[in-house]
């Protein structure tokens, strides 16, 4: 499928991830506002403050795998079964840059180690991660919006 009829397969289905970058954004900034202003207040802080900045990182990356499938199902294809496979063919789309690919990689690695009852992520990791996800996160989300504005420019 060349990219010009990719766009316009993908601006017909917009609004299911239209309504999955506001729930995103929505994360974002409950990740915002429940992360300390600095690593040693995080691991300091008490087991809910710790609980709440997992949740919160696991559903920004759930959330910006979501969007990676519903992206990928729109244009024709099968979404990919393992979760690091959506980035790369979002990347190699041309909607997200390599330097957001890198970092969701290295954030679905931190995803699976928090999902892992056996494994974890120490607090000091989960923090200098979850910091990055909202540097990183909201150029993902501002590069998938670009990506719709530049196919229909009503969209918005």
């Amino acid at each position: 499928m060349s990219k010009t009829s990719e766009k316009k397969t993908l601006q017909r289905q917009f609004n299911p991830v239209k309504a999955k970058l506001v729930y995103i954004e929505e994360c974002f900034g409950q990740l915002q506002s429940g992360l300390p202003a600095n690593k040693e207040e995080y691991i300091a802080a008490d087991r809910l403050t710790h609980s709440y900045i997992k949740s919160c990182f696991l559903m920004i990356v759930q959330r910006a795998v979501d969007i990676n499938n519903a992206i990928i199902e729109f244009s024709g294809r099968t979404p990919p079964y393992q979760k690091y496979q959506g980035f790369r063919v979002v990347q190699e789309s041309g909607l997200i840059d390599v330097e957001t690919l890198n970092f969701f990689e290295h954030a679905l690695t931190c995803y699976q180690k928090i999902a892992n009852p056996y494994e974890g992520l120490p607090a000091p990791e989960l923090y200098d991660v979850s910091s990055q996800l909202l540097q990183h996160g909201k150029a993902y989300t501002c590069q998938i919006k670009d990506f719709f504005r530049d196919a229909n420019p009503t969209l918005s």
